[in-house]
């Protein structure tokens, strides 16, 4: 599962910041909120993790599950918060192999001029 601090570094990382005062220029927050968030002190809340999560093109419930878990402190809502990660990992994980799928089997632009072994993967498409 990851942490807070690992979006953070995945964020500085995916738009090559400097600093984490130019992640939280990112994100819309106070560089403080940043610190308190790296130090355990407070978690980013909903809005932030979604934000996070358009940054890193990922599922936004995958941030917030985790974020969650990370701050909960009985077994049974970490369970809950662990679970519902998986979920969304699992989905991730399932539209990246579908997208994989479909580049490699869309026809080539020649055979679908030519009409010849065509296959109609419109819905693939789309997802990716």
């Amino acid at each position: 599962m990851k942490t807070t601090g690992d979006y953070l570094d995945a964020i500085k990382a995916k738009l090559d910041l400097p600093s984490d005062y130019a992640t939280a220029k990112a994100l819309g927050v106070t560089p403080s909120a940043v610190s308190k968030y790296r130090l355990g002190r407070s978690a980013p809340d909903d809005l932030v993790c979604a934000r996070i999560a358009e940054i890193l093109n990922i599922e936004p419930m995958e941030v917030i599950a985790a974020i969650h878990f990370e701050r909960s402190t009985e077994p049974k809502a970490r369970a809950l918060w662990e679970g519902i990660w998986g979920k969304a990992v699992g989905a991730i994980a399932l539209n990246l192999i579908v997208c994989a799928v479909g580049v490699s089997v869309a026809p080539s632009t020649k055979a679908a001029e030519s009409g010849d072994n065509v296959i109609s993967l419109s819905y693939v498409k789309s997802t990716c």
